[in-house]
């Protein structure tokens, strides 16, 4: 009987033991996981900066099997977070000696740090979710207590065989603070800005304008050009510089000469007078409808309010000139209509223009201008054009474009058609090509235009 107590009093010992172990195992284990949550508090989180990380695979093999030996040596493989047994550890070094698993690394965002080490596959390295040969190593503190200040910061140098698989971006973002546009057909330069909430922003530009593609006239035959200041308002910052709220132009028309050698007209306009110049930009349907803020809405006007004498615009006597003192264009601008993958973003446009034209006579005798077109009314002086416009837009990227089809007509029976183009790369070099051809008999022409119209320039952009 005393031997059956005391056996019963062992296996009750036992059981208290074994219960006390148990929990005392969980509350470690309790225990481990709040000191966990608390270490990783700590550190910034940038798990959105993931693919921005710096990231290269260690495929030397030498060197791996370095790295791995200072795992072993302290017993630090885990899977599942369980320490692995030996038969694995003779079956991974398998591995490792015929060269089927390299190393996989990514660094810390914001220093030089490395926060993820992991044995893996060379078969899964280029998966998105790769099965590792052991658990990742996600910490670099205890990364550099396993293999070692000097393995550690050899692997941090990257001085040996490896692959770098870091994400490379070609991200063009649009500057608020300073913008030196350099295109002679639509040059700009940024002079101020400012902001009244922070989120806002008011930018102020001097800006240029050589010829209208709305009237099918290049600045070469059109011979005036705009300059002047430009007001752009940006209701909330954006990276794409065309997601403007409004945009006011306001300038002075001034004569104008060729800057190249090219072909005329029989009768090139002339520019008879100093004239004002006013465009508009924006999208006024938002105040009924926020979703339409990709309708984009412009008005864009010129007017000579003064006539230059016969001395003044230097001609021989007699000689018969044209001259237009006066045009509208109205334009209605569906952006982002779909995407068309790398190629950008569908766009199209729909707009009516008019402009005037008159006759003169150039007498050195006469100090005016002797007009051969009097008995006409204003109205019958106007020349009204309608066209359309399909284009492709795309403003990131390595390379941006702005690619579009153009036509249209005029009361004149002058037909038309043409391509414009302008290229970027890395938005900082490019080119500006423009190209209109007339798609009807050249000799029913009004003589001040031409069959064909081309103009080109190349393209300089700082932008911060």
């Amino acid at each position: 009987m005393k031997m059956k107590k005391l056996l019963l009093f062992g296996v009750f010992i036992l059981i208290v033991l074994a219960v006390r172990t148990s929990a005392q195992e969980v509350d470690d284990q309790a225990k481990v996981k709040d000191v966990q949550k608390i270490y990783e508090s700590l550190e910034y989180n940038t798990l959105a900066f993931d693919d921005l990380k710096n990231k290269w695979i260690v495929n030397d093999p030498t060197f791996i099997r370095e790295i791995y030996n200072r795992f072993v040596v302290r017993n630090k493989l885990r899977i599942d977070g369980k320490k692995v047994s030996l038969d694995v550890v003779k079956t991974k070094s398998q591995e490792i000696y015929d060269g089927d698993i390299v190393v996989d690394i990514r660094k810390r965002y914001y220093d030089d740090e490395i926060e993820h080490f992991a044995f893996v596959p060379e078969s899964e390295v280029h998966k998105q979710d790769p099965k590792y040969a052991f658990d990742p190593v996600k910490d670099g503190f205890l990364l550099r207590d396993i293999v070692g200040d000097k393995i550690y910061d050899k692997i941090r140098t990257q001085s040996y065989y490896f692959n770098n698989l870091t994400k490379e971006e070609f991200d063009t973002k649009n500057g608020y603070y300073f913008d030196l546009y350099l295109n002679t057909l639509e040059p700009r330069v940024m002079y101020w800005n400012t902001t009244s909430n922070f989120r806002n922003k008011y930018l102020l530009s001097f800006f240029g304008k050589y010829g209208n593609d709305y009237l099918f006239m290049p600045g070469w035959m059109l011979g005036d050009y705009v300059f002047g200041s430009s007001l752009t308002y940006y209701k909330n910052i954006s990276s794409n510089p065309q997601n403007f709220t409004y945009d006011l132009k306001l300038g002075l028309v001034m004569p104008a000469g060729t800057p190249y050698v090219s072909a005329m007209p029989p009768m090139p306009l002339h520019v008879t007078g100093q004239g004002v110049y006013m465009k508009i930009t924006g999208d006024p349907l938002t105040f009924m409808d926020v979703n339409l803020e990709d309708f984009q809405m412009s008005l864009e006007m010129k007017y000579v309010a003064t006539e230059l004498t016969s001395k003044e615009l230097g001609l021989r006597d007699s000689t018969q000139i044209y001259s237009n003192r006066s045009y509208f264009v109205l334009e209605g601008r569906m952006r982002n209509l779909f995407n068309l993958f790398d190629f950008g973003m569908l766009e199209v446009a729909a707009g009516i223009s008019t402009m005037d034209m008159y006759e003169y006579l150039a007498r050195t005798s006469v100090k005016k201008l002797v007009p051969l077109d009097k008995n006409k009314g204003i109205l019958d002086r106007y020349t009204h054009h309608l066209y359309t416009e399909v284009g492709v837009s795309r403003t990131g990227g390595l390379i941006q474009h702005n690619i579009s089809l153009l036509m249209g007509f005029n009361s004149d029976g002058y037909v038309f058609g043409g391509v414009k183009s302008r290229v970027m790369l890395s938005d900082n070099f490019g080119f500006d090509v423009r190209i209109i051809n007339a798609l009807t008999d050249d000799s029913k022409f009004p003589k001040y235009r031409m069959a064909e119209n081309i103009v080109f320039s190349p393209i300089l952009r700082i932008n911060y």
